[in-house]
């Protein structure tokens, strides 16, 4: 579902997808992406295990965490790996939008 709304959105072009973590940072690696857009919950390797990964491989490309797992506690942890922002797939994609509108550069 998420790949479709972002595909409708001109100001964007989607790359890549991965079906588990271990794939998602394959494909951060072959296909060098601006925004990487994760979620908490992933086979293989979680989301955070992957922000791990991407933040000690001084990755440059900019994650966000759209997630039902909206604890605070993984908000922060999600924060601290390096992830520019952490949404609740449940009531955020307005949020979500706008945020990677703004990390485009456009309004």
């Amino acid at each position: 579902m998420l790949h479709r709304l972002l595909a409708a959105l001109p100001q964007f072009q989607v790359v890549g997808e991965a079906q588990d973590g271990s794939q998602a940072l394959e494909a951060i690696a072959e296909l060098h992406p601006d925004i990487v857009i994760l979620d908490i919950r992933m086979p293989e390797l979680n989301g955070l295990e992957v922000l791990e990964s991407l933040q000690k491989q001084g990755s440059t490309c900019q994650a966000l965490v759209f997630s039902q797992f909206a604890d605070e506690l993984y908000r922060n942890k999600c924060l601290q790996l390096g992830a520019q922002g952490f949404f609740d797939k449940v009531a955020g994609f307005d949020d979500f939008h706008r945020a990677l509108k703004e990390m485009r550069g456009r309004p």
